[in-house]
């Protein structure tokens, strides 16, 4: 009696769980879609805000309680979220944590308000019952061939209205190579199974593409022809591994999966040189 009460309940919270759902993967799909930011961008607006986050340490006078406004023109959120944390991890300010309403629109995808005058700044720090508000204006950030710039105002405003400290910061980047750091990032950004699907491929095909020069080599019927050929493989599997890894081999997995990548390409190479010289002995 009791199963029969219950069921017509659960099915009910069962479909509005179901339309929930679909509602959400829908949203996801067709919903607002905040600009993607490239690795060099990446990489310069995190540069940026970590001496951002100096400069106002240096210079906060005696304003620690604070709110961080989202900067004007900033559609990523990047920049913003990039000197957030850099304030948090360095525990310059004692920062406001977001609101729930900020939270849901990061969630959602959908654009901040935002803050450009200090006299607002002022009001929101006070209803807010902070010593001061931070806010700023993305004046410029853009990448460009062979390198990237950015510019950057910002405020640090007490609740009475006076600006405890106003600065700028511009920079402008060339980036012919990726560093490492940045790299990393990039290729992470990539399924796990994708990378190693494409390292798998690569390193299986490459003594196919190039079995005549292996047989050439075997030719010579030299142990240090043969171990010099061994060597430049699996040297250059390593390195695809490394690419693989996101060009930074920190952490005790990082390391475990790249060098269980190499043992596997020196095997697969021994067996490759192994038959390219039963080939030149028949």
């Amino acid at each position: 009696m009791l199963t029969k009460k219950l069921l017509p309940l659960l099915t009910k919270f069962g479909t509005l769980i179901l339309a929930g759902y679909i509602a959400w993967i829908g949203w996801q799909h067709l919903g607002p879609r905040k600009p993607e930011i490239g690795p060099v961008r990446n990489n310069l607006a995190n540069k940026a805000a970590g001496e951002i986050a100096e400069t106002l340490r240096q210079n906060r006078e005696e304003v620690y309680d604070v709110v961080l406004l989202h900067f004007v023109n900033d559609p990523t959120d990047y920049f913003t979220d990039s000197l957030r944390r850099e304030i948090e991890q360095r525990g310059i300010f004692d920062l406001r944590d977001r609101t729930f309403l900020e939270k849901l629109r990061n969630k959602l995808n959908l654009r901040h308000p935002t803050c450009d005058s200090s006299d607002a700044g002022a009001k929101i720090a006070e209803l807010k019952n902070t010593q001061g508000a931070l806010i700023g204006t993305v004046k410029s950030f853009e990448s460009y061939p062979g390198g990237s710039q950015i510019e950057v105002v910002y405020e640090l405003v007490s609740k009475d209205g006076t600006i405890a400290y106003a600065g700028q910061y511009a920079k402008e980047s060339s980036d012919f190579f990726l560093k490492p750091e940045v790299m990393q990032k990039s290729v992470r950004s990539i399924a796990w199974f994708q990378r190693g699907l494409a390292w798998l491929v690569l390193v299986l095909l490459l003594p196919v593409f190039t079995i005549s020069f292996i047989r050439t080599m075997a030719r010579r019927r030299s142990n240090k022809s043969n171990a010099f050929v061994l060597t430049i493989y699996t040297i250059i599997d390593a390195i695809l591994a490394w690419f693989l890894v996101g060009a930074a081999l920190s952490g005790f997995l990082t390391i475990f999966f790249f060098i269980v990548a190499v043992i596997v390409a020196l095997l697969y190479n021994i067996r490759i040189m192994t038959f390219a010289v039963k080939l030149e002995e028949v």
